[in-house]
């Protein structure tokens, strides 16, 4: 495992990279943005470079991408990977100590690859989120997380926010900037959230507890087509299970403090039994999809024991009393 430098990230080096899966009509909609903001960071003397990775799309995506736009490269696995995958594969193509992480439906502002940047001449800053709107311009979609263990289970809070730049408990993994070093020795997404969710709040999450931090920018807005992509891929039922299945896997993963495992332990099983009486299945069968993943769990615990520098009700008291 890499080892992540604590010095300041070199604010003139740049790397955004564009997660795709037949998003050909997305592209031509973001893309243009996204080329001319990298373009702004090169016309300042600074280096960015754009990387995509096509997700073995089906549709016409590379070739639309390579003829249009032939400053950024385009790179493609030998399998579909998924959200999660694909992002870790291209996090390695990538060549500066900055990654901006973007969705393929999602659109920027010109100053906004400069802004994220600037985040990181503060050494222990990991990642930095954005106040985040629909693709209407005035719809608001996301901003601030807070996180709240509440009845033995993890509640995120949304906030806006007053235009502060605060702590976050995570940044969004399509619409947010990393310190690659940092990225690299947390290993990116952890693929037992595979397909999809939850994979971005572990990451950040592992990092609060390393020591480092997320903050929120709300004077940097990106602009959203919500579930583009994904909602194309899962049916709506299996999303809600698979969503369940990664609530249980992030908090078997992470909690280390023994109130909040003895809270869980006692809740848990009691919301799963109301489900099941009230007819709701999406958290008991979440459950069951959860525990086929325990050794998985564990051999993440393990990884992480040895470099947890904070505990559980350090790291939300901190972001809650911002």
């Amino acid at each position: 495992m890499m080892a992540a430098s604590t010095r300041s990230a070199d604010l003139s080096a740049i790397s955004v990279i564009i997660t795709n899966y037949n998003g050909r009509v997305l592209l031509e909609r973001c893309l243009p943005s996204v080329v001319s903001a990298a373009e702004a960071v090169s016309s300042s003397g600074a280096s960015c470079e754009v990387l995509l990775v096509d997700d073995c799309s089906t549709d016409d995506s590379r070739d639309y991408v390579c003829e249009h736009y032939p400053s950024v490269a385009v790179y493609k696995p030998a399998r579909n990977l998924g959200f999660q995958g694909a992002s870790n594969f291209i996090f390695s193509k990538t060549k500066n100590p900055v990654v901006i992480s973007l969705n393929n439906d999602i659109e920027v502002t010109p100053d906004s690859f400069c802004r994220l940047a600037e985040h990181f001449s503060d050494p222990t800053v990991f990642a930095v989120s954005t106040k985040i709107f629909l693709w209407d311009h005035t719809t608001y979609l996301a901003g601030r997380r807070v996180g709240v263990f509440e009845h033995g289970h993890f509640q995120l809070r949304d906030e806006e926010g007053n235009g502060s730049i605060l702590p976050t408990l995570f940044a969004t993994g399509g619409a947010c900037a990393f310190d690659r070093g940092k990225l690299m020795a947390l290993g990116g997404f952890d693929a037992i959230f595979h397909p999809l969710y939850w994979e971005d709040i572990d990451l950040c999450y592992r990092a609060w507890k390393r020591g480092w931090k997320v903050v929120y920018d709300p004077g940097i807005i990106l602009y959203h087509k919500h579930r583009a992509t994904i909602e194309t891929l899962v049916e709506p039922d299996k999303l809600k299970q698979v969503t369940a299945r990664n609530s249980y896997l992030f908090l078997w993963k992470n909690l280390s403090d023994w109130r909040a495992w003895a809270a869980h332990l006692c809740y848990a099983p009691l919301w799963l039994i109301r489900d099941m009486v009230r007819g709701r299945w999406r958290f008991p069968i979440g459950f069951v999809m959860a525990l086929a993943r325990l050794p998985q769990v564990v051999r993440s615990r393990l990884v992480e024991r040895p470099v947890r520098r904070r505990g559980d009700r350090d790291v939300l008291t901190e972001i809650a009393a911002a």
